[in-house]
């Protein structure tokens, strides 16, 4: 019975150390004609300007990246094929999400916290 308590205790010891050094995704906006930009680097990035357009750039990353990757599957805006970046459209006022499944090298596997990329234009 002990060695079975010690056993579960080093699993979830380890579980847990591990979550806490996970990969985060991460966004920027880029706002036009050198606008204010928030957050960037953390999961909810903002980016303003006055030129009432609809669009900008932005992007999605991979950040905290302590095992080496094998792959990555983009999901929600970000519509990329792999890599650790995801360069994107961002909409005014829309929902611009993204989320990614980063499969390692080791055979393990990780979906990402949801990212958010707010862009405002003065409209």
């Amino acid at each position: 019975m002990k060695k079975t308590i010690r056993s579960l205790t080093l699993i979830a010891g380890a579980m847990f150390a591990s979550s806490a050094f996970s990969t985060e995704l991460v966004c920027a906006v880029y706002s036009k004609n050198g606008g204010p930009m928030w957050k960037t680097g953390t999961p909810n990035c903002e980016g303003y300007d006055w030129t009432h357009g609809n669009t900008t750039r932005g992007r999605f990353y991979l950040k905290n990246v302590t095992k080496q990757i094998l792959s990555v599957k983009w999901y929600g805006v970000a519509k990329c094929s792999g890599g650790q970046s995801c360069d994107v459209t961002v909409f005014a006022y829309g929902p611009n999400r993204a989320w990614a499944r980063i499969m390692y090298t080791d055979g393990t596997w990780q979906d990402t916290n949801v990212a958010n990329a707010h862009y405002e234009t003065g409209l």
